[in-house]
């Protein structure tokens, strides 16, 4: 499975961070995915995110997002994304879908094949690199 991490402090003026700010958050996680379909000439749009929050999260806690692919279809690919505070609390579950779209056309176009081979893959996709997990 291919996935991203990002590590962040929770930040709130109010002690309790809102969850719209959590979806802020998941935002940031997906941003290497967005960079990454840019790079292969295609544009990543959110047309649907659903957010499942289990716990409150706090000013100053430290939260930990994995984002990894789950499937591909023919023109959408689908995000799995957890946030963990202190690496063992699941703090919130989402998932979202991004289409592929042409960037000059704006229409909606295959998702290129590199995404596909993404779901074979073992690796961290960072800063638009693959980083093989396998030993």
């Amino acid at each position: 499975m291919t996935y991203t991490e990002l590590e962040l402090i929770a930040e709130s003026s109010h002690g309790h961070v809102s969850n719209v700010k959590l979806y802020d958050y998941l935002d940031q996680a997906r941003k290497e995915w967005y960079h990454y379909c840019t790079l292969l000439g295609v544009e990543g749009v959110a047309v649907h995110i659903s957010v499942d929050f289990k716990k409150e999260v706090f000013q100053g806690d430290k939260l930990f997002i994995t984002t990894s692919l789950e499937r591909v279809g023919n023109s959408s690919f689908t995000l799995l994304q957890k946030i963990i505070r202190d690496q063992k609390e699941l703090v919130v579950s989402a998932e979202a879908v991004l289409t592929a779209i042409n960037r000059e056309t704006r229409e909606k176009t295959r998702v290129p094949d590199e995404i596909r081979s993404l779901l074979k893959n073992d690796a961290v996709l960072n800063h638009s690199e693959l980083i093989s997990t396998t030993k």
